[in-house]
């Protein structure tokens, strides 16, 4: 008997694990649809003098099983080195490394709240679960294991940075998991040479190519028919028309809902999304400090942190150059600041970069992306939306919007499309165990630079 059609809406992360899953079940009629000219969404790159840099700034965690999965299907994990990156804060014009015992002791914190703050990230570290803190806030977790002065010494600033909004109105679960995950500490991973966003989504695609999967390009999707509790139909706006027995909607969930018209699946509308405004450039000066990311932590810069690319990778770009990303997250596409030109908005970063460091910042070169639903914003009492909408019983959900209280990496929505792949089957008779292997993955070993 043979397996139904699917379309997959969106050809980043989530929507090629979605194709990947069914393929790997033996599953033969997939389509994805997709409106860039490449595969990879938020994960894509961009070539400049011979070399491939990130949209934004990316790295590997290694607690990130799917991730670390996939780049091991694709033979790329061999070639993944770690290091350790330092993370500043600039505040009030100065530098603080929180993992340096000196600049931990000058922060501009009591030493009763330094106290709690080592508390804090102690308990959070032991705590992987964080299911039971989805009712409570960003500001209920800190105050209760941490208190009041240390939310407002840091964290009142770092939820503003992220979602320019009070951690009164951020999910705690979120929070904790990503206090949980240590990004700030924990070794990071690259691949020498190149960019590996870039390996991983070519690998990926290749892949589902291999597998019969048909890719449609530069395919803007327009409307989703639907009649009697089904989609019919995906419309593009070059007027083709493509069916399907079942669609898996990986589009953030504002654009879905634009397409779809009425779907009352339960958390699905509320969600909401922040913007990002990326500027990559690369210089051959070189900076007074060493550091990975610094968070501008006074908030009185365009920019929300600035990573210097090349202190993880060495190896990216052309040799001597510090490889540069100075980015703001924008509470929302709409904002002024996400409108600006992009002279505005490099004559901005070029003074946040001279109020920062105290000299011009001359790049050989300067790109700037804009990425319109970048992130879903974490509010208190977020809930994950169900795989599978409650309107259209041939829709399922894939996505970083479904990732909660996890944060949202490569990895989670890789996950995603892989969860939403495992329902599908199993609603078809045909369980899959990539999904188990995926949650049991172990990384082996961690080669060091």
């Amino acid at each position: 008997m043979s397996n139904p059609p699917v379309i997959v809406l969106g050809g980043g992360l989530s929507g090629m694990a979605v194709a990947f899953g069914l393929a790997e079940a033996g599953w033969s009629d997939i389509t994805i649809v997709e409106r860039g000219e490449e595969l990879g969404g938020l994960a894509g790159t961009f070539e400049q003098n011979g070399h491939f840099y990130p949209l934004a700034y990316h790295h590997i965690l290694h607690r990130d099983r799917g991730l670390l999965y996939f780049l091991d299907r694709l033979g790329v994990l061999p070639q993944v080195r770690w290091r350790r990156i330092g993370m500043l804060f600039h505040l009030d014009g100065q530098f603080y490394n929180l993992a340096d015992p000196a600049d931990f002791l000058r922060f501009p914190m009591t030493l009763r709240d330094k106290a709690h703050f080592v508390s804090l990230m102690l308990r959070a570290f032991r705590k992987s679960d964080w299911t039971d803190w989805q009712n409570y806030s960003a500001a209920d977790l800190i105050d209760s294991w941490g208190g009041p002065g240390v939310r407002r010494a840091m964290f009142e600033k770092l939820c503003r940075l992220k979602f320019d909004l009070p951690a009164a109105e951020i999910s705690g679960a979120w929070l904790g998991a990503r206090l949980h995950f240590r990004e700030g500490s924990a070794p990071l991973g690259y691949v020498p040479g190149t960019n590996w966003t870039k390996l991983l989504c070519e690998g990926l695609a290749r892949l589902l190519e291999e597998a019969g999967v048909r890719i449609l390009r530069s395919s803007t999707v327009t409307r989703l028919d639907g009649t009697d509790r089904r989609i019919r139909g995906v419309e593009l706006l070059d007027g083709t028309r493509y069916e399907a027995d079942l669609y898996v909607s990986t589009l953030p969930t504002e654009t879905y809902l634009d397409l779809a018209g009425t779907d009352t699946t339960p958390h699905l509308e509320p969600i909401r999304y922040t913007a990002v405004i990326s500027a990559i450039c690369a210089t051959k000066q070189q900076l007074p400090r060493d550091f990975y990311w610094l968070n501008l932590a006074s908030l009185n810069q365009t920019a929300s942190g600035i990573f210097k690319l090349d202190s993880l990778n060495p190896t990216i770009g052309a040799p001597d150059d510090s490889c540069l990303n100075l980015m703001s997250h924008v509470p929302s596409r709409h904002e002024a600041l996400y409108k600006k030109s992009d002279e505005e908005i490099t004559t901005a970063y070029l003074e946040d970069f001279h109020d920062v460091f105290g000299f011009e910042l001359v790049p050989d070169w300067f790109r700037i992306s804009r990425l319109p639903m970048y992130s879903p914003i974490f509010l208190r009492g977020y809930r994950n939306p169900p795989v599978q909408s409650t309107t259209w019983k041939n829709v399922y959900f894939a996505g970083n919007y479904r990732a909660h209280p996890s944060i949202a990496t490569t990895g989670t929505a890789l996950d995603s499309g892989l969860e939403a792949a495992h329902a599908i089957l199993v609603q078809h008779g045909q369980p899959s165990i990539l999904l188990t292997e995926v949650a049991s993955y172990r990384l082996r070993s961690m080669p060091r630079t």
